[in-house]
């Protein structure tokens, strides 16, 4: 059966629709945290000194700054991050913590969800994704 550049996509998109589904349930379950909020925590806490410029957070979320904005006060508001200046926002010591401990059960979810690929098929897929998210033709114009 051939499939062609959609099908492809679409089934990519379908992967992450299902892996999407279950990281929030258990990150919702077990740590208060939407699947949104951990990848937020996530990348502050991997940032150089755990901070990120807004405009920093828009791509790796897969939304626009009203958007970012939209999600930042709530973790802003029960002091998980805080805003700077320059437009600025950086992980505080109760986000890392949280994050730290969510990065256990959403690894368990991931290590499930890939438990039946081999290491060949695990590389293959990692460098098939790594290389779409550095794709030119899907940057914003």
């Amino acid at each position: 059966m051939k499939t062609d550049a959609l099908d492809d996509c679409l089934r990519i998109s379908l992967a992450h629709a299902s892996l999407a589904l279950k990281l929030d349930d258990v990150l919702g379950t077990f740590h208060g945290l939407s699947l949104n909020d951990f990848i937020l925590l996530r990348l502050l806490s991997q940032a150089e000194g755990g901070r990120v410029s807004l405009a920093g957070l828009m791509r790796p979320l897969g939304v626009r700054m009203s958007a970012v904005l939209r999600q930042l006060a709530p973790l802003e508001k029960i002091g998980h991050l805080q805003r700077e200046p320059g437009r600025m926002v950086a992980l505080r010591p109760a986000g890392r913590a949280l994050v730290a401990e969510a990065a256990g059960s959403a690894q368990a979810v991931c290590a499930d969800a890939l438990a039946s690929m081999d290491a060949a098929a695990r590389e293959g897929s990692r460098k098939l994704l790594s290389a779409l998210c550095r794709s030119s033709a899907l940057e914003l114009t």
